[in-house]
């Protein structure tokens, strides 16, 4: 009997189990489905009752640490508890690990958090691949840390000291600028001590004291020193360059990251990983293979484009890049949208204005004034200002603050005058592992019997990886050459501002304007808007050209532009040297429109277009353009079809009103010849005509002693006699340059040998209110060097007289 009973309970027993089990698996089910639809409350409950139930308890743990963590149930503390619990039962699940990691990357409170979650994100990834090498979170955690390494040191100095001074050096403040603001962050850790174990930590640095740094060290920097490292280094200051740590830090950033992509290549985050540190070392090749790998994953992702436009532009594939941006304008979102759009950070306070009155018309204006190459078919300063704005944006966002790159004062000075010529980081010694403080020797307590020390205390102690108040008082300097900025990021947040002294440094004595960059940027942005230094591709050229004014028709103005190639060589024996090339002569006027344009492709250049000189032969050409009188940049280019030789030359210029009714004299054309048209057809293709002659221009002001000089000039309103016919004197007169002292110009105008020269003149008369005319110079037996022309014309019916001067060099 007692058997027959036994035996019953076991089964009774085993029936409740298996009902409890399937309780258990049913609440689970129940949860996950809860989960999916979205009903999170309810999956949370499900997810509960299931954790009673030990053979699913950590995975329900872990997924109501999901609950939690990623749905509108948000909640950080118990998401946290949650996965603690998960990894109590079960320590070595990969997937929890990982939960773990992801939760330690959410925003911390300060800058001590931050550094203490940063270590325990990269403990956990290195325990991660210990479980599992292939695991691309872990791997992505430690490529972010090699990444924040390589940010550190690929252009960091460090100096022995930095101290604010007043007077002539004689009283100081603490090794530590910013300690006053540690001191605060210290005060909110101490008015919560529970919630954040800091105060150990604190009192294990004496960071809360301030200390007398005894007698000067000659070796200190003094922050008026305006945080000028070369000067710094002339003078014997011990700068030690930390650049050299920087490239072990990119192959282990680059290793951890190909092994992310190469574990899950959708595993989106990592790309733009990649592409941050490649776009910090410059390496563009690099960067193209890796994206061809995310537009396999990700096609319409707008990031994927601005990638591609700026890794094309910085590589010099230009059309490739222009493509790719505006492939990129479809796929942005609103705000990346208008920020692409947006003019204002890169304007004058003048230009602002106008903008703001007419926005899409003055950006229209605006883009096809700055365009450094009309030939193209893109505008290389639009391209480059996109390619500024992705790398503001890549490099220099503030998450933690809810600001994208080019809303930060870094992106903000990067769009307007792109990358600095010197990017330095100064650092304290702590943070370069110089003087580093040693760990303690015997730590064991009553609480911590073996002297093991925690993260936290060995992060504050060590520096280990990472030192906690290594980045108290980094700066950051951007150098342009006529001008910097110093940033700093007090508040441990990714903001970098621009750097200002503070008060206590201020009524120590120390001379605030000297150090205060937010004076200074503000300065600068009003007398420097923007810059874009455009280098051209290929071979560049330099392309001699002037531009001479002349009347034209219904109160416009021709501008005679005449412009030459060099040549290395001349072909024997060839018409045509035999080369395929498009020129453009551009006129953009003070409204910023291109108001002319000439455009040629030339199919071999003419030889008996070529002018030879003693140190080079000019493939000379013409031009006439028509415009309103005014103000205006005239623009030159010419390149060859593979692109391999470029030419770019611009020049303002003033084009004269001759409606006016005074005499006038037009600009001088020199020229190399001039001879009467035959049915008014040019003699060759680089020549002009102009009432009636043909005139090859000269597009320098350079003639050799053996050549003639052809002086071509109009003369307009001048007055009919009584005979109807207008009478005019012209004389030209090339003199050289007046040079020395005055007493030496004195004493030849006393005694004789004054400078010598060569004038021509003659009567003219015409049946006509306007005329056209040249005259010839020989220059034979003058001397080499600059001389002065100037051609002076009288009316002799009303006495008016007019002129033009310019200057010329005999060679």
């Amino acid at each position: 009997m007692r058997r027959t009973i036994w035996a019953f309970l076991v089964l009774l027993a085993a029936v409740a189990g298996t009902a409890t089990a399937q309780d258990g698996q049913r609440a689970m089910d129940d949860g996950i489905l809860a989960f999916r639809e979205g009903r999170y409350a309810d999956a949370v409950r499900s997810f509960e009752q299931a954790a009673d139930d030990s053979t699913l308890a950590a995975e329900a743990h872990f997924l109501l640490a999901r609950v939690f963590f990623e749905t509108d149930l948000r909640d950080t503390r118990r998401a946290g508890r949650e996965i603690q619990q998960a990894l109590a039962i079960e320590p070595d699940n990969v997937q929890y690990l990982v939960a773990r990691m992801q939760q330690l990357r959410t925003e911390s409170k300060d800058f001590f958090s931050e550094k203490v979650r940063e270590q325990q994100r990269v403990d956990l990834a290195r325990r991660i691949l210990k479980l599992d090498s292939t695991n691309a979170f872990a791997h992505e955690e430690l490529g972010v840390l090699y990444i924040r390494d390589f940010w550190r040191y690929r252009n960091a100095v460090t100096f022995p000291k930095l101290i604010y001074s007043v007077g002539e050096y004689r009283s100081r403040t603490d090794i530590d600028p910013l300690s006053g603001r540690l001191e605060q962050q210290a005060g909110d850790v101490r008015a919560n001590p529970d919630e954040v174990g800091w105060m150990d930590i604190l009192e294990e640095q004496n960071l809360l004291s301030r200390f007398d740094m005894g007698p000067l060290d000659p070796n200190v920097v003094f922050m008026s020193d305006q945080f000028d490292t070369e000067t710094l280094e002339a003078q014997g200051i011990p700068v030690m360059r930390l650049a050299g740590r920087a490239q072990a830090a990119y192959d282990r950033a680059i290793y951890h990251l190909e092994a992310a992509l190469a574990s899950d290549p959708r595993h989106r985050t990592v790309y733009d990983y990649m592409m941050e540190i490649y776009a910090l070392k410059g390496e563009w090749q690099e960067a193209l293979s890796m994206l061809q790998t995310m537009y396999v994953f990700f096609p319409d992702d707008p990031d994927l484009w601005t990638y591609l436009g700026l890794a094309h532009f910085r590589g010099g594939n230009v059309d490739a890049a222009a493509k790719a941006f505006e492939t990129s304008l479809r796929f942005l979102d609103p705000e990346a949208q208008e920020a692409y759009a947006d003019l204002s950070v890169i304007l004058s306070d003048e230009d602002k204005g106008a903008y703001a009155a007419k926005p899409a018309e003055f950006a229209s204006r605006y883009w096809a004034s700055k365009d450094p190459r009309y030939l193209t078919p893109y505008n290389e300063r639009k391209l480059e200002h996109y390619a500024r704005l992705t790398i503001a944006d890549l490099l220099y966002a503030a998450p933690d603050v809810n600001l994208r790159g080019w809303q930060t004062q870094r992106g903000k000075i990067l769009v307007r005058y792109g990358v600095p010529l010197s990017d330095v980081t100064i650092v304290p010694r702590s943070t370069s592992g110089v003087n580093q403080p040693s760990p303690a020797e015997d730590r064991s307590t009553a609480s911590n019997p073996g002297g093991r020390v925690s993260t936290t205390l060995q992060i504050a102690r060590q520096g280990s990886p990472v030192d906690l108040f290594e980045e108290a008082n980094t700066y950051l300097v951007w150098d342009y050459g006529d001008f910097k900025f110093v940033f700093e990021d007090p508040f441990r947040n990714g903001e970098y501002r621009l750097y200002s002294p503070p008060a206590s440094a201020i009524s120590e004595g120390a001379l605030a304007w000297a150090n205060d960059y937010v004076i200074q940027a503000g300065e600068t942005f009003r007398a420097v808007p923007d810059r874009f230094d455009y280098d051209l591709p290929g071979r560049r050229i330099e392309l001699p050209f002037l531009v001479s004014a002349l009347r034209g028709q219904d109160g416009q103005v021709d501008l005679v532009v005449n412009y030459a190639v060099p040549l290395s060589q001349l072909p024997p024996g060839s018409d045509v040297i035999n080369v395929t090339a498009r020129a453009g002569l551009f006129v953009i006027d003070g409204n910023r429109d291109v108001v002319a344009e000439r455009r040629r492709t030339l199919y071999g250049l003419r030889t008996d277009q070529v002018v030879a000189f003693d140190e080079a032969n000019l493939w000379v050409d013409s031009e006439q353009l028509s415009v309103k009188p005014g103000a205006a940049d005239v623009s030159v280019e010419f390149e060859t079809a593979s692109g391999e030789t470029v030419g770019v030359q611009r020049r303002s210029i003033e084009a004269p009103d001759y409606e006016n009714g005074q005499l006038a004299v037009s600009d001088v054309v020199l020229a190399y010849r001039v001879e009467e048209s035959e049915d008014g057809r040019p003699v060759t293709g680089a020549d002009i005509v102009r009432h009636g002659l043909s005139i090859l221009p000269a597009p320098w002001s350079v003639f050799g002693r053996n050549r003639p000089i052809y002086l071509y000039f109009e003369v307009y309103n001048l007055r009919p006699g009584a005979d109807g016919m207008a009478e005019y004197e012209v004389e030209a007169a090339l003199v050289p340059r007046e040079g020395g002292s005055g007493v030496g110009r004195l004493i030849r105008g006393i005694f004789g040998g004054g400078p010598r020269g060569v004038s021509v003149g003659l009567p003219i008369k015409v049946a006509a209110t306007d005329d056209g005319q040249y005259l010839i110079l020989d220059a034979a037996n003058q001397e080499p060097g600059l001389y002065t022309l100037k051609v002076s014309v009288k009316d002799r019916v009303t006495g008016r007289e007019a002129e033009r001067t310019l200057d010329l060099y005999l060679e």
